[in-house]
């Protein structure tokens, strides 16, 4: 298996190291002496074509780090799942004979001590026990929107619901309860919180949200954009959701229509649009949402739930919004999918081939769903590309989460003699490095003092 998941980022370096040899051979080679205007214009050149080409290494570096990982280990990068337990981790399950663990882990109220340090070395033994068992660690995830979906209640400072606290506080105000709240994450030891809600309140959804969004498009806005920039500012990940929205249709009853007129685009598309450039993810719904006069069935593929619908995620998130971080299926366990159709397995593989990143789980085993990725992967080529971009775009995260770090090589590798390649990019006086990716040796002890400390801030603010 470990074929199925090769990539062609080495070719493409090779490429544009040559192509980047050729113009710094041009360059040298040029017989009649340029202008000051011309040398700055092929410095500029040559400093675009080294950055891409650095660019290419670094994505060369996380290919071959994903090859290196077992089938299981790195099939596992995809699956955010809860856990058990609340003192010390273990696997609920095995692969190979192997225990298999999820590339994220979502912790519930359960797996949460009213005790920070507690809480905190509960959460370091999730990473011992994975670098024990040759995987890398996974990010640590968990639902803290506040009001009444907040897993931390009683352990950090109080959270009200995001429509109260836009009710109630400006988005300055705002900012500083997030950041106290993202702080003391950060000291236990969570990496993502799946929040804020970006979804503007309308009649057709408030009944589903209640609190749970900020309210008006202005609102949604202003308050949004405080709760992320002080959640991403202070080390935690922000997840907007859910994209494109939600109808008062319960997902786990039932699948979320919605019809939406041209006149009210603003509302569901521009919180998203505005803000994902300042996110790490975006998790998707599972509504089906169609502008008012499509035709169901066309080839847009609008007539499913949107994280199953390339259309949502490739043509619009990715590429209209240009969005490169994360995307996350909601949960692929909801009954209300099943009930149409979409089994978890099939819901798996129709979530990757539209280009989610990381399928989500309520249920704490996923090696079934694994398998027939996996199964997938080894039949089709295309689905094997899929399963790789996803993969890379995971360990990519881990490296921005501080999880896994990526680091330049000394010329010529572990031998210390250079290539030939080296040589003529040295001597250009613009070497193109490589690089090498493994897990973070650093991990942050839990400071008591500073907790406290950003506890009483978080307090402070509602004073």
């Amino acid at each position: 298996m470990k074929n199925h998941f090769r990539s062609s980022a080495f070719s493409r370096i090779v490429l544009v190291i040559f192509i980047f040899q050729f113009a710094v051979f041009n360059l040298l080679s040029c017989k009649k002496k340029p202008t000051a205007q011309e040398l700055e214009a092929q410095k500029r050149l040559a400093e675009e074509e080294r950055a891409k080409a650095i660019e290419l290494a670094k994505d060369s570096a996380i290919s071959e780090y994903a090859s290196s990982l077992s089938d299981e280990a790195r099939i596992s990068q995809l699956f955010l799942v809860n856990i058990e337990g609340n003192q010390k981790y273990y696997s609920v399950e095995k692969m190979q004979e192997k225990p298999l663990v999820p590339g994220g882990v979502l912790l519930f109220s359960y797996n949460i001590s009213k005790d920070p340090l507690e809480t905190y070395e509960f959460i370091k033994s999730i990473r011992t026990y994975y670098i024990d068992n040759d995987n890398p660690p996974p990010f640590v995830a968990v639902d803290q929107e506040g009001g009444y979906v907040n897993r931390l209640r009683g352990l950090t400072s109080v959270l009200w619901a995001q429509k109260k606290i836009a009710d109630s506080f400006s988005p300055e105000k705002a900012a500083l309860l997030y950041s106290a709240q993202a702080r003391q994450m950060k000291n236990l030891g969570f990496h993502l919180n799946l929040a804020p809600v970006v979804e503007v309140e309308t009649s057709e959804n408030k009944d589903f949200l209640d609190t749970r969004s900020f309210g008006n498009l202005e609102k949604v806005l202003s308050y949004g954009k405080a709760a992320v920039d002080a959640y991403e500012k202070n080390g935690i990940a922000t997840v907007l959701k859910h994209f494109p929205g939600n109808s008062n249709a319960d997902p786990h009853i039932g699948l979320p229509k919605i019809k939406y007129k041209i006149s009210e685009k603003d509302n569901f598309f521009k919180p998203f649009e505005s803000l994902l450039p300042d996110s790490s993810a975006l998790l998707m719904s599972h509504a089906i949402m169609q502008e008012e006069n499509a035709v169901a069935g066309s080839s847009d593929n609008t007539n499913m739930p949107a994280c199953f619908s390339s259309y949502w995620i490739k043509k619009i998130v990715k590429e209209r919004y240009g969005f490169k971080g994360l995307v996350f299926s909601d949960d692929i366990f909801m009954g209300a999918l099943a009930k149409n159709g979409y089994p978890p397995e099939l819901a798996a593989v129709k979530a990757i081939e539209a280009g989610v990143d990381v399928i989500m789980l309520s249920e704490k085993r996923f090696g079934s769903v694994a398998e027939i990725l996996l199964k997938k992967a080894a039949e089709s080529p295309e689905f094997r590309e899929e399963l790789n971009r996803a993969v890379k775009n995971v360990l990519k995260y881990k490296i921005k989460a501080g999880i896994l770090v990526i680091e330049e090589n000394a010329v010529g590798g572990q031998t210390g003699q250079p290539s030939e390649n080296e040589k003529n990019l040295a001597e250009a006086e613009l070497p193109v490095p490589t690089f090498t990716v493994r897990i973070n040796p650093d991990y942050a002890e839990f400071d008591i003092k500073k907790f406290d400390e950003d506890y009483r801030l978080g307090m402070d603010a509602y004073n």
